[in-house]
């Protein structure tokens, strides 16, 4: 690693180390629709504040991109103010724009990154030693091998020279980078889905919308109280037949009962006969058991008769066999006997008869169940009804006045709304989970766009015959640029300059101008550091020697562009102050400068900025206090830029406001520079006269009034400016308090 990138590293690493660390999002504001004849335009005011350079933007609500529908836009920033390029329809609550930004933290660690990166850069090495090469014509250096600066004061084109010299380089085979500070604001383009899922959206908010309605128009409405009262004109109406109904139910109740009672003595009766019989049915069943014995034994003897019968008379066991044959028929005679004498008790019961005493008892039970569920039946639907009748009793029957209400409700159509938004009710939760599908899908199409455009990015860094970029998106490739062309570079620090030289292979030239206001390192006592002074602190102008014009002028590496386009002398003159020589020739109108003499009266801001409308303007201020105290009278004023020449570096208008009021830029000289050099055509400065005439000589209040004393520029009391020209008239009326101060201002 060259010496020069060990030393920018440190700088930048004790940078990194007090560097914010911002989140992946920032509401930059909410939307403002419409303003200064925009029509339907959307616009986010940014005049207040200092904008990191944006990756990304999306329409979102007061949660952020990640929470509810994002939409992906273009915007346009002039002036402070984002336009966005039509949107197409926004999801309610999508009222605040949020964008991904390069904060101070990710363009430290690119830069640290890029810094780390071995390569071999002899034209960043060089720049680093200050070895330049011979310049002359700032065109001509653009064009010859080497490394050289440009000097561009204000208005010198060097811009357009840029442009213009890239376009030729490309034209010879040339690849070619420019780089520069402005920060163009990233687009989506247009995608037919997304419009689809946008406008999907709003539909489904529609159904929120609809149930706002809804409920708007059932203020007052109880569908509780309209159903009870249908429910009590119902009961009136059903009341009757089920009166007439029970009477007939409990008719057929009293028949059930009355079977009932007749099916139990039947079942009492064929019992009574079952039970007489009782003994004579045990001595009949004893029987039948006997009879089953009776067959046992009869089998054993006869297997024992044929056992005896096989055998010889001295088989063994023989006489067991015997034994066991008389014992068997002895035990059968007495079965017999027994089976014979029960049969005889039992007389006159037969099986027969048994049976017929079990039919009668089973129709018995048959008939009694029967006779039981019709008489349950019965009862039932006699109690189910008896219920209804005491439950309509109980909730009342309907008055006249019940139907007076449920007839109005009818009439009004309350019931039909109340159902309507009971169904878009039950159907919410399909709304929000198809909303959740719309959703994710709007944030896939815009991280797909974004990936798309960084992708675009990075292929032109391959193939492209000319990429622009800025010191923020500093990016590298595997092919190295012929000529790298670089713009602002008087107010960038040195270590962006060099990583940009170091892209070229043939040819580098650093344009710039050095009486801009320089770098900013934050924290201030960052300043005191060695490193920081030298790499991030430091230009390419100032690390080359370069400091005044004379420098730039006598330095044998540094061209200096000397044709003036955009101001005349009288601007050339206060420019001097800050450092800037008369131009060698000028293409330019004169400029108009116009001292408004405030009188020492306190400033009717207000007047001021109606004014100022319809014209492409600017209101620079000395600090930032006063540029908040002018912003607050210009919230209307989406086109009049506002801020101080830190804060609206590289523009220029054609119409410019110098506030002198309170400080007379002495302690700002080459902010007094870059401030007065925005004028196009008018330079308007704000001051009360007699301060300006005591001004120190070479101050910039001191070279105004050196221009008031020549004549050069004009002198009029800003009071008589701002009265409107009626106003002459109307104050000669006595009493006349219709004309008020600015209620009509003349134009300056």
């Amino acid at each position: 690693m060259a010496e020069w990138r060990q030393d920018a590293v440190r700088a930048v690493e004790a940078e990194l180390a007090h560097a914010r660390r911002t989140g992946e999002w920032t509401m930059l504001g909410r939307l403002r629709k419409g303003g200064n004849g925009a029509g339907g335009e959307y616009t986010v005011d940014l005049r207040d504040r200092r904008i990191d350079p944006i990756d990304d933007l999306r329409v979102a609500g007061e949660d952020g991109p990640r929470s509810g529908p994002a939409v992906p836009v273009d915007a346009e920033l002039s002036c402070g103010v984002l336009r966005l390029r039509d949107p197409g329809p926004l999801p309610p609550g999508c009222d605040r724009l949020w964008a991904r930004q390069v904060g101070p933290r990710d363009g430290l660690e690119r830069l640290l990154r890029a810094l780390r990166e071995p390569a071999e850069t002899p034209l960043a090495d060089r720049l680093a030693a200050a070895d330049l090469d011979p310049a002359d014509d700032p065109r001509a250096a653009c064009f010859a091998p080497g490394l050289r600066l440009v000097w561009g004061p204000p208005g010198t084109g060097k811009s357009r020279m840029i442009a213009e010299v890239a376009a030729e380089l490309a034209d010879a085979g040339k690849r070619v980078l420019v780089v520069s500070a402005d920060e163009p604001t990233p687009g989506c383009g247009t995608d037919p889905e997304r419009l689809a899922i946008q406008e999907d959206l709003v539909a489904l908010s529609g159904a929120d919308t609809d149930i706002a309605r809804l409920d708007r128009a059932l203020t007052g409405y109880d569908h509780a109280a309209f159903l009870a009262a249908g429910r009590r004109i119902a009961n009136g109406e059903r009341s009757a037949g089920l009166e007439s109904e029970f009477a007939a139910v409990r008719r057929r109740h009293e028949e059930a009962a009355s079977s009932l009672a007749t099916a139990q003595a039947g079942l009492r009766a064929a019992r009574e006969a079952w039970d007489a019989v009782a003994g004579e049915r045990g001595r009949l069943a004893e029987a039948r058991a006997l009879d089953g014995r009776l067959t046992t034994l009869d089998a054993r003897i006869a297997e024992l008769t044929a056992r005896l019968a096989a055998g010889g008379p001295l088989s063994r066991g023989r006489r067991a066999d015997r034994r066991a044959l008389r014992s068997a028929e002895q035990e059968k005679t007495r079965v017999e006997v027994t089976i014979a004498r029960l049969r005889e008790d039992a007389r006159p019961l037969t099986d027969e008869r048994i049976a017929e005493l079990e039919a009668e008892l089973a129709a018995a039970h048959e008939y009694l169940d029967a006779a039981a569920a019709t008489e349950s039946d019965a009862h039932a639907r006699l109690e189910r009804l008896r219920g209804k009748i005491a439950q309509l009793r109980s909730t009342g029957l309907a008055t006249a006045q019940d139907r007076r209400f449920h007839d109005e409700c009818v009439q009004r159509g309350l019931p039909a709304l109340h159902a309507q938004r009971e169904k878009l009710l039950r159907e919410s939760e399909h709304r929000s989970a198809r909303r959740g599908r719309l959703e994710e899908r709007l944030w896939w199409l815009g991280e797909r766009a974004h990936r798309a455009r960084l992708d675009a990015e990075a292929a032109s860094w391959e193939s492209a015959r000319i990429v622009t970029t800025t010191f923020a998106r500093r990016a590298t490739g595997s092919r190295p640029f012929d000529v790298v062309l670089v713009d602002d570079a008087g107010s960038a620090r040195l270590a962006d300059v060099l990583l940009a030289v170091a892209q070229a292979r043939e040819t580098a030239v650093v344009f710039g101008d050095f009486r801009q206001p320089g770098p900013r390192v934050r924290p201030a006592e960052l300043r005191t550091l060695p490193e920081i002074r030298r790499w991030s602190l430091a230009t390419a102008f100032s690390h080359c020697g370069i400091r005044t014009a004379a420098d730039a002028r006598d330095h044998p590496g540094c061209a200096v562009l000397t044709r003036q386009f955009r101001f005349g002398p009288a601007v050339g003159a206060l420019a001097a102050v800050a450092g800037y020589e008369a131009p060698d020739e000028t293409a330019a109108p004169g400029t108009g400068v116009v001292l408004l003499d405030t009188g020492g009266e306190p400033v009717e801001r207000a007047a001021v900025a109606h004014a100022l409308a319809g014209r492409k303007a600017a209101v620079l201020a000395p600090n930032r206090a006063q540029a908040d105290a002018w912003l607050g009278v210009l919230r209307d004023h989406l086109g009049i830029a506002v801020g101080t020449a830190r804060t609206l570096p590289g523009h220029e208008f054609d119409t410019v406001l110098l506030d002198a009021t309170e400080d007379d830029w002495s302690a700002r000289v080459r902010s007094f520079g870059s401030a007065v050099t925005r004028a196009r055509r008018t330079l308007y400065v704000l001051a009360d006269v007699r301060t300006v005439k005591t001004a120190p000589i070479g101050s910039p209040l001191g070279t105004v009034n050196a221009l008031r004393l020549q004549g050069i520029l004009t002198v009029r009391d800003l009071a008589e400016v701002l009265i409107p020209r009626q106003r002459g008239t109307a104050m000669t009326t006595a009493g006349d308090r219709s004309a008020h101060y600015g209620d009509q201002p003349a134009s300056f």
